[in-house]
């Protein structure tokens, strides 16, 4: 069986750079399956990098239930069942407080995370169960691992926590046997997630951990989480700096 890794969110920083590292180790046998939103031009650089990368690029907005359930259809529709499966989407940061609260925006936000991780789940899940050694991996954040959160962050800790609930309802459901679906909680990283984001909350971070998370940080944590050896279930696993 062919080493089949799907991507949703791949044309994240995260993704693209998670994508770069398996093209280097590819023996192959390796297969991408990449969801976009935006930023395909990432893809292109890529394909240019490693010309003998199988790549498989698929757009969709997942604020759109039509989409998603469109992409499921498309990744199907190529045969490939994939064997990995990393969820790495979210909308940018902006700020939200509670008074200024926008329901669209939060709607919006948990439709990208949680609600899409649910449906992609319900389709590719029942046959990932059957498969040794599959594993998925869906991206958190450190604030729902914390004891309380950060303020004026409403629609991101809204849709995160909700995303950790599908998780476990996931690893409840379809994880356990042969498939092992966990979630990854990592401190805040140098993005362009944080565009938006105060630049002195950035320089504090620095202040108190020496620099940043970088998504190069995040390698050797995914190669653990998806290998045949990892037994774990339903875990929300924290990364720090230290």
């Amino acid at each position: 069986m062919s080493n089949t890794y799907l991507l949703i969110g791949a044309s994240s920083d995260v993704g693209s750079t998670y994508i770069r590292h398996l093209a280097k180790k590819n023996d192959g046998d390796l297969c991408i399956l990449a969801h976009c939103f935006g930023r395909p031009e990432k893809f292109d650089a890529i394909k240019a990098e490693f010309p003998e990368l199988d790549i498989k690029v698929f757009k969709a907005d997942l604020s759109d239930l039509s989409e998603t359930e469109r992409l499921i259809k498309d990744i199907r529709d190529t045969g490939r069942v994939p064997e990995k499966f990393m969820f790495l989407p979210a909308p940018a940061f902006s700020y939200m407080r509670l008074k200024e609260l926008d329901t669209d925006r939060v709607e919006q936000s948990f439709r990208i995370q949680a609600e899409s991780f649910l449906k992609l789940a319900s389709g590719f899940f029942p046959d990932m169960k059957k498969i040794e050694g599959a594993r998925a991996v869906v991206m958190l954040t450190k604030y729902v691992a914390d004891e309380m959160p950060p303020k004026f962050m409403t629609d991101y800790i809204v849709a995160k926590y909700a995303l950790l609930g599908a998780m476990k309802a996931a690893a409840a459901e379809y994880g356990g046997g042969k498939l092992m679906i966990n979630g990854i909680s990592p401190d805040m990283m140098d993005t362009s997630f944080l565009k938006n984001m105060d630049p002195k909350i950035k320089e504090m971070a620095v202040y108190q951990k020496g620099r940043l998370m970088m998504p190069e940080d995040l390698v050797a944590v995914f190669d653990e989480m998806l290998s045949a050896g990892y037994l774990l279930n339903g875990v929300n696993r924290s990364v720090t700096l230290g």
